[in-house]
């Protein structure tokens, strides 16, 4: 009990008293409306708080209803799904053998690539070729203007001619000079027996002026005339001596004039070698680009702008990267031969065929993948330089795979799977919501690595109105014409029994014992053109 209720009696006795001693009777009453205040506030306190209360139950019990209601809905629709009979198509899992690949973005590249630049100044004269046109290598491209080109080398024509001549009367001083050399080697000769003979009379009346049969003046006469032969020896041998020397330099004036025209025949050719120039030639076969300098225009000599830019086009190259995983796996295949590359791009499914022929020597830290090249024959003209292409390298093969259509692996918050047929009861057909595991696509097949064994029926069109359990009709293909004009293939109906399609013959052939491949692709249904939408929460 609060102080308020306590004071009730008292409030109510003092009244009393004081009525009785004579007090005014407003006060009475003053006090009489202060005594029911605290009483109505207690009763709007108890009424917020039950009109609360009502409010609460009121939100509570619309909310639980409406819960209920939804949950009652999704019910009802999934068992509506189990209970209808829904049409799908189905095709068979198989069994083949399918190879182990590597996918990447490659970009094209050309063998060989050539800037054509003019290596004579002049004016271009004709342009021998139209842009974009297949040349090969030696033939004319462009001219320019010769003429100074011409003079030159008529000017260096006769000086080559001037130092020949300048050859030639070097050679014939020489035998001139030689001639000289053997006239005084003769004279020698000559002096030589006059001497001789000098001496020896000279000797004999020596002894006769002793004896004194003769006068000393003869005597000396005889001695003078000795002395004179021998000095004319010794002028005779002096002069060979400078004869000889005579010759020697008349040897090296024809060596000098000999070097002279090596010189200027060096010269004459390399102005042959310049006038060449103003012919320009393709340097190898390939591709023409847009033609940069026209006819009229004056070039430089070894100009940084090119005149023509060729591309060899056939074989080209492909350049792609791979993960550095890869890599030692690839490096063992090779060992073993090369391995095989193809590339299809937008407007072209039609796989281009080449092989592995370069694995860079350093990996991209950046990215870590390594880079490869493949070569590709390129005769069609279907792959250009800097095009961007889808590049497949094949590594090896995988025997006894399992592969369904791509179409009827289905993508579900817990991942891939597919929808099995139960072939128990043939006249009312369920399907199995089962997760599988798909390592790559191959040829619109996926190769499912677990969850599904050869022989397994697989919903392919229709899987948007399937749940786990519920009932399907299998479709039969009509026969219609494909987008290549062939007539499509009519498939047998699957809900017959086993022992039905192998009487017929059109049935799946059974499988050998050890586990080999036995079916073809062909030999499962052709899907829609329009793939099924993916079922997202069926899983």
């Amino acid at each position: 009990m609060n102080e308020q209720q306590l004071e009730i009696p008292l409030n109510y006795e003092e009244s009393l008293n004081h009525s009785s001693h004579g007090f005014p009777d407003d006060i009475d009453d003053n006090r009489n409306s202060s005594k029911t205040q605290p009483r109505s506030l207690s009763k709007k306190r108890i009424g917020l708080a039950i009109a609360g209360l009502l409010l609460l139950g009121t939100i509570g019990f619309f909310s639980f209803r409406a819960l209920t209601a939804t949950k009652q809905d999704n019910s009802g629709k999934k068992t509506d799904k189990q209970g209808q009979v829904v049409p799908v198509a189905v095709a068979v899992a198989a069994q083949k053998t399918v190879p182990i690949q590597l996918q990447a973005i490659g970009n094209v590249q050309a063998s060989s690539t050539v800037a054509v630049t003019p290596q004579a100044s002049g004016k271009i004269t004709g342009v021998h070729f139209k842009k974009g046109q297949e040349v090969h290598k030696g033939d004319l491209l462009f001219t320019i203007d010769d003429r100074s080109q011409i003079a030159s080398i008529q000017q260096a024509q006769g000086v080559v001619s001037r130092d020949l001549a300048q050859v030639q009367q070097a050679r014939a001083n020489l035998a001139r000079d030689i001639g000289l050399v053997r006239s005084a080697e003769a004279n020698l000769a000559k002096d030589e027996a006059q001497a001789q003979f000098a001496k020896s009379q000279s000797d004999r009346y020596n002894n006769l002026y002793k004896e004194g049969a003769i006068s000393q003046d003869q005597a000396q006469q005889y001695n003078t005339n000795n002395r004179v032969s021998d000095a004319t020896l010794q002028s005779d041998r002096e002069a060979i001596q400078n004869a000889l020397a005579v010759v020697e330099g008349d040897k090296a004036a024809i060596t000098n004039a000999e070097a002279v025209v090596a010189t200027d025949d060096g010269a004459y050719q390399n102005v042959q070698v310049q006038a060449s120039y103003t012919e320009i030639y393709a340097p190898i076969d390939g591709r023409a680009g847009n033609i940069l300098v026209t006819e009229g225009n004056v070039v430089q000599a070894n100009s940084a702008n090119p005149l023509v830019t060729i591309t060899q086009v056939n074989p080209i190259q492909v350049a792609f990267a791979i993960p550095e995983v890869n890599l030692p796996e690839i490096q063992k295949r090779m060992k073993n031969g090369k391995l095989n590359v193809s590339v299809t791009f937008a407007g072209n499914n039609t796989p281009i065929a080449g092989v592995l022929t370069f694995i860079n020597n350093t990996v991209d830290n950046t990215t870590g993948t390594i880079q490869l090249i493949g070569d590709f024959n390129n005769a069609g003209g279907q792959l250009f330089p800097g095009q961007f292409v889808n590049t497949t390298l094949t590594l090896n093969e995988e025997p006894n795979a399992i592969v369904v259509p791509a179409q009827a692996v289905q993508n579900g918050a817990n991942g891939q799977f597919v929808f099995v047929v139960n072939d128990d009861d043939q006249d009312n057909s369920t399907v199995t919501n089962v997760p599988v595991v798909a390592s790559s696509t191959i040829d619109g097949l996926d190769v499912i690595q677990k969850g599904l064994k050869s022989g397994d029926r697989v919903v392919i069109d229709g899987q948007a109105n399937l749940v786990n359990g519920s009932k399907i009709k299998v479709k039969v293909a009509d026969s219609s014409t494909d987008s290549s004009g062939a007539k499509a293939k009519t498939s047998d109906d699957p809900t017959k029994p086993a022992s039905d399609r192998k009487k017929s013959g059109k049935g799946r052939r059974s499988g050998s014992t050890d586990g080999s491949a036995t079916s073809s692709p062909n030999s499962l249904p052709k899907p829609d053109k329009t793939p099924p939408a993916k079922s997202e929460g069926a899983n």
